[in-house]
């Protein structure tokens, strides 16, 4: 049988009615790595009953987190563009169910932001104002795709995933990964451990310390879909469903 793994949608809320929305890309990734999509409507009664049928959970990219949610308030100057409280509400509360119920997760850019803040974690409301020097980490035109190489720790899960023969052998694993954020990982929330820096020293991985498969990127790796990265993090996460 091939694994039920649950993917997190955007919410659109409007005065008469409320809209889930989902990239394709990231069921596509799902079904190339061999399990079965299923997109997760925010409804909180359901809850107990996703985490009982599914196999494994993908959070998805999507707006920035309020502050208000890491203890935070608004930084003068930061930029931000901010997922309705609903959908942060309701992907929490689903976090919390999955992981308590042991089942694998890999979290995508704000995906990985909510894993982060779930714990206790923190984040940098704007890099651009948050890090001296740092890269460009996100489009500064429409259509204009970003590139940048990420440092993956030696030692970690997501180095076993992403290793070749030449890879993290000497402690130098390097990736190249299609970036789309402005906010990222400040503080490591409880249980989990760094596993991967871009060279402005922008942290770009989270992994969780224990047994339980718990993986979060800041990258989008269900953009490029034929890199090799990529294919291996959803092969990981198919693979941890089916066990």
């Amino acid at each position: 049988m091939k694994p039920l793994i649950g993917i997190t949608m955007n919410l659109e809320e409007q005065p008469s009615r409320n809209f889930n929305i989902l990239d394709q890309d990231y069921a596509k990734a799902v079904v190339q790595a061999g399990g079965i999509p299923v997109p997760v409507m925010g409804i909180d009664a359901s809850i107990p009953d996703l985490v009982k049928q599914l196999d494994g959970f993908l959070f998805s990219g999507g707006d920035d987190i309020h502050p208000r949610f890491y203890k935070e308030k608004a930084s003068a100057g930061a930029k931000l563009q901010l997922a309705t409280d609903r959908r942060v509400q309701f992907e929490l509360k689903l976090f919390h169910a999955a992981r308590k119920a042991r089942k694998p997760i890999l979290a995508v850019c704000y995906g990985a932001q909510l894993v982060n803040v779930a714990l206790g974690g923190t984040l940098y409301q704007d890099i651009a104002a948050q890090v001296p020097g740092a890269l460009a980490h996100g489009a500064s035109k429409p259509g204009e795709k970003v590139f940048h190489p990420v440092s993956v720790f030696e030692g970690t899960t997501l180095c076993s995933i992403v290793s070749s023969r030449n890879c993290c052998a000497n402690g130098d694993c390097t990736v190249r990964v299609r970036s789309s954020h402005h906010q990222s990982i400040k503080n490591p929330g409880r249980g989990l451990r760094l596993a991967a820096v871009s060279p402005d020293g922008v942290f770009e991985a989270l992994e969780n310390r224990g047994k339980a498969f718990l993986l979060a990127v800041q990258w989008h790796p269900e953009k490029t879909p034929v890199d090799r990265t990529t294919r291996r993090l959803f092969q990981a996460l198919v693979a941890a469903s089916k066990k």
